[in-house]
């Protein structure tokens, strides 16, 4: 994929031509332009989630129409991740304790001095706010608190909350560089080659804390002047690639190494590149899990013309599915809502949703033992919403990837209902929802339609999740249909496991963090199939378990589940896993003898693990010998 590069030299540019267009649009580029992914659902922060105050508020005055809007947006990513910000919101508005300067020119004669504060610095440091005496304006002005007094940060709050996703996503998604005072200093000429090679964004200086920080653009870089003595550093680089980092720092003539670079620490998982699926007779998955039974041409099961019909004129129908003959009627349109009905009620009504923001690309929907129905849609956004018809959808969604979600399709298997779900990219993700077990398979590109039903071939009889049980998938490309005889037990090895994590009491339990609420999830995620979701689960795990000098209650029940994980051939984080069982037997210092009992459920699973010494890979070899020395420490 070619990666467009975006010159914020042209940002004031922009910034005009962003009069007459709808508020929010500029905020919307940027976010997106340095990486940030609308993760779909409902946001978890709303703006009573912040500091909620009984006085100092002034309920006789307005809330301008442009926070309102901010806060109802699905475009205000602090709502859904607000450590991206370290800021602190307040609803309503209070009234600061000092007042804006009439002398200053902030007020004229007359005018309400006062300041509505919104928002605060992570430590209260400073605070924003608009003039009491604007608070009628639709989108007025903000100011900051410098030093005791109130001094004009933003032209309007909408550029006021652009320009603060501005200052705060390029360091969580881009390349920086930080170049100190000292360094600056030093060579007064980079302050003057930065002036001369950029131009400024055209966004008025920052003040935080009194950095009175001035931007200028580059090819997919900003870069901030800090000329105020609270500036932590005299420079700072922020690049959408190391590439553009590393060109703005030899323009501005710095000397660097490695170690001056400090790579994005929110990285977005790319598209898996699988290409186009290809499936014949006798095909079969190296792991056991599925064996192509036979490829064929029929084309895939029709729905109801009368879910067609819930999408009415002008809306854009755009996926269908049904249920029992049909007594659940689904459709989801171009705008995102999902509109359902259910044909068996007595009183039959059209229930319609809005749970996208993308386009619906698919849906489904199933019934359970129980006769609970739910219903499953997906967009071009990659996002996957579920839920009950007798419910309220759940706020988060259900699962997302950068990629469209290309086909959906839901089953009851002789495990329990399942779900699957095919990506553009190629990738299929099939769950036991009893148990939140998920399979990744990667059969590839170009697939149209999914279909999932119970192996009626299956001779066991057995219905219990314990034995040789089978389900079908079906697979429609462009020219035919594969079926896929799914081996239930390969496909989820872990699904008993995690039934088993759900045994213990983990909330009596303790960490070195507190209570072990997390850990069975985090080893649920250590049988991931992704090999990141799986190290990811390991290093949080290690932060939670590990000490040298105080066991940790909740690693005696944790370490015969991660010995078991260990085993499996296929887990994708076995050499990190490894270590960390090395070091829960790594206790010796604990005191009062504390660590016997984490030490010993450690040496007995020594058995099941000494065949390890003998590893084709290096990195395992060694943790089996760090795991016998710490075992026979003592």
């Amino acid at each position: 994929m070619t990666h467009e590069i975006i010159d914020y030299g042209q940002f004031a540019d922009r910034l005009r031509r962003q009069q007459g267009r709808p508020r929010w649009s500029l905020l919307d580029e940027v976010q997106r332009e340095w990486g940030y992914v609308d993760p779909g659902g409902e946001p978890g922060h709303s703006r009573w989630g912040g500091e909620n105050k009984k006085h100092g508020i002034d309920w006789d005055l307005p809330i301008p129409l442009a926070l309102n809007e901010w806060w109802d947006s699905p475009l205000n990513s602090f709502a859904f991740d607000p450590r991206l910000y370290w800021v602190h919101t307040q609803w309503p508005p209070t009234i600061s304790e000092f007042t804006a300067d009439p002398a200053g020119g902030l007020v004229g004669p007359g005018d309400d001095p006062r300041v509505c504060v919104f928002m605060s610095e992570y430590h209260y440091a400073h605070e924003w706010g608009y003039l009491a005496a604007d608070a009628g304006l639709a989108d007025p002005r903000v100011l900051v608190s410098v030093g005791g007094e109130w001094v004009v940060q933003s032209r309007s709050l909408s550029e006021f909350l652009m320009q603060l996703a501005f200052e705060r996503m390029p360091a969580h998604y881009g390349w920086t560089m930080r170049l100190g005072r000292g360094t600056v200093d030093a060579d007064p000429g980079i302050v003057r080659r930065l002036e001369s090679s950029y131009r400024e964004l055209g966004l008025l200086p920052w003040q935080e804390s009194g950095t009175d920080a001035l931007s200028y653009g580059a090819p997919d870089a900003v870069i901030r002047h800090g000329r105020g003595p609270g500036a932590d550093f005299k420079i700072v680089i922020n690049a959408r690639t190391r590439e553009a980092l590393l060109d703005v720092a030899r323009t501005l003539g710095v000397e660097w190494t490695d170690k001056d670079i400090r790579p994005p620490s929110e990285v977005p998982a790319p598209p898996e590149d699988l290409g186009p699926v290809s499936l014949r007779a006798g095909d079969a998955d190296p792991r056991g899990r599925w064996t192509v039974l036979t490829r064929e041409y029929p084309q895939p099961p029709s729905v109801a013309g009368a879910a067609a019909a819930l999408v009415e004129a002008p809306g854009a129908l755009t996926a269908v599915a049904s249920l029992h003959g049909p007594t659940l009627l689904v459709a989801g349109d171009a705008e995102g809502s999902v509109h359902v009905r259910e044909t068996d009620d007595e009183d039959p009504e059209t229930i319609t949703l809005s749970l996208h923001r993308a386009p619906v690309t698919s849906v489904t929907c199933m019934e359970l033992a129980s006769g609970t129905r739910v219903v499953l849609s997906g967009d071009a956004h990659g996002v996957i919403r579920y839920w009950s018809t007798r419910r309220k959808p759940m706020r988060a969604p259900f699962a997302r990837r950068s990629t469209p979600v290309v086909s959906l399709a839901a089953a009851v298997l002789p495990t329990g209902p399942a779900l699957a779900a095919a990506w553009a990219d190629g990738l299929v993700r099939v769950w036991d929802l009893a148990s939140d077990a998920v399979a990744d398979l990667r059969l590839g590109t170009g697939i149209k339609f999914l279909g999932l039903d119970a192996d009626g071939t299956d001779g066991t009889g057995s219905t219990d999740g314990t034995h040789n049980t089978h389900g079908i998938l079906r697979v429609t490309d462009a020219d035919s249909t594969a079926a896929l005889r799914l081996d239930l037990a390969a496909l989820w090895p872990h699904r008993d496991l995690r039934r088993r994590l759900e045994s213990v009491d983990w909330g009596s339990l303790w960490t070195a963090r507190g209570p072990g609420h997390q850990v069975p999830e985090l080893i649920g995620k250590v049988a991931s199939d992704d090999k990141k979701t799986a190290m990811d689960a390991v290093h949080d795990l290690y932060r939670l378990l590990v000490s040298k000098e105080a066991a940790s209650t909740a690693a005696v029940p944790a370490i015969p589940f991660l010995v078991e994980l260990m085993t499996d051939p296929d887990n994708r984080a076995r050499s990190t896993l490894l270590l960390l069982i090395a070091d829960l037997a790594d206790v010796h210092q604990a005191r009062g003898g504390r660590g016997d009992a984490q030490l010993a459920a450690v040496r007995e699973a020594l058995p099941a693990l000494r065949h390890l010494h003998d590893d084709p890979e290096g990195p395992i070899r060694w943790a089996a010998n760090e795991l016998e020395q710490n075992c026979a420490a003592r």
